[in-house]
């Protein structure tokens, strides 16, 4: 299977940097011109189906996407965002400011300390795999495109490729970046093969 995971375009809470979770914010001109020339750009090759967020930043996104190949996106509830919890909706200072004692925890462990209301990473990875898992017995020699968000991303490809997720971090994200893995379930250390992550030179166009 080739999967390709794409993240939604950019948002208004994205230029006002908020913690977006699990919320939905629209999408801004500039994320509509980004999943538009992405469509274009992924018109080129076959794609069998898109599977999307349920959130609605996803859903505009994957629209535009599946439109070129005659499709209409699957909305699937695990490939959404982290539950950020309390903090949704609230800037990093914001939450600085609300929240120090539980915002210093978190910077120093964020794979263990919970925000109240919301997941953990590895609750997310999980989810994540398991909607991966599917993907490959249900699609084993298509190409599918998945529309998610950076966090869950960045999880995702982490756990993929075996890469610990306490440095999931160290994987950019951005808004329409494009990451092409191809799974090869019979290959023990490495079933999974990474041709690119975070593909954005089909926005410069």
């Amino acid at each position: 299977m080739n999967l390709l995971l794409i993240r939604h375009g950019e948002t208004s809470w994205n230029l006002e940097q908020r913690y977006q979770g699990q919320q939905d914010s629209p999408l801004s001109e500039l994320g509509i011109a980004q999943a538009e020339k992405t469509a274009a750009f992924l018109a080129r090759m076959k794609i069998h189906v898109v599977y999307t967020s349920d959130l609605l930043r996803a859903k505009l996104t994957a629209k535009a996407i599946a439109r070129p190949h005659g499709l209409t996106p699957i909305e699937d509830k695990r490939l959404r965002e982290i539950n950020f919890g309390e903090w949704e909706g609230l800037t990093r200072s914001e939450v600085e400011a609300r929240y120090p004692e539980l915002f210093a925890a978190r910077f120093r462990d964020h794979m263990n300390v919970r925000v109240p209301g919301g997941e953990l990473p590895g609750e997310v990875a999980e989810r994540l795999l398991d909607f991966v898992h599917e993907l490959e017995e249900r699609h084993p020699k298509e190409n599918v495109a998945a529309v998610s968000h950076g966090g869950s991303l960045r999880l995702l490809i982490a756990a993929l490729l075996g890469i610990p997720l306490e440095r999931s971090y160290c994987l950019r994200m951005d808004n329409l970046g494009i990451s092409h893995l191809s799974s090869y379930p019979r290959r023990g250390k490495c079933p999974w093969q990474a041709h690119c992550i975070n593909s954005t030179a089909h926005l410069l166009v």
